[in-house]
């Protein structure tokens, strides 16, 4: 079985200790830390988002890490794919081009590329998208095929 590298995004606990919990339980599930991110300066309602991105040997240590986490009171918030890949869409259509931005970034797509052709209110552009490898990045493409219908644009996959 293939390495799986991912952010966990947990809701810490302002308090000291609480980081070392949830490492000691990655480290239980046999995670390799990779990076931490700790941005105290966004506490929410006493709770400090934290990213720590992980490699696991397998899906069922990154499984085994997330239930040993909240065991130990600390909320998983997200769970993310470090892998990506690039995915190229032609898009046409009417409509405002922020509305088809503002829908990708908030499925977590990421654009890396575009170039835009049209004025006023129809357009065609080529977008090249960075998103999640595998199943995760198939239901966040057909989110977005859907986010775009919705907002009037036809959404052609680049082979």
């Amino acid at each position: 079985m293939p390495a799986v590298r991912v952010r966990l995004t947990c809701a810490l606990v302002d308090r000291p200790g609480t980081l070392l919990k949830t490492l000691e339980q990655i480290a239980l599930a046999g995670g390799n830390i990779i990076s931490i991110v700790h941005s105290r300066e966004n506490i929410t309602s006493g709770y400090v988002p934290v990213s720590i991105n992980v490699e696991f040997p397998d899906a069922q240590s990154l499984e085994r890490a997330k239930r040993g986490i909240e065991s130990v009171g600390v909320p998983v918030i997200g769970s993310e794919s470090l892998e990506k890949a690039l995915r190229t869409v032609i898009v046409v259509g009417r409509g405002e081009l922020g509305d088809l931005i503002r829908a990708v970034e908030g499925l977590g797509l990421r654009i890396v590329d575009a170039s835009v052709r049209g004025s006023g209110p129809e357009i065609t552009a080529r977008l090249t998208l960075e998103v999640p490898e595998g199943d995760e990045g198939e239901s966040a493409m057909a989110r977005f095929e859907g986010a775009a219908s919705s907002l009037g644009y036809l959404l052609v996959p680049e082979v």
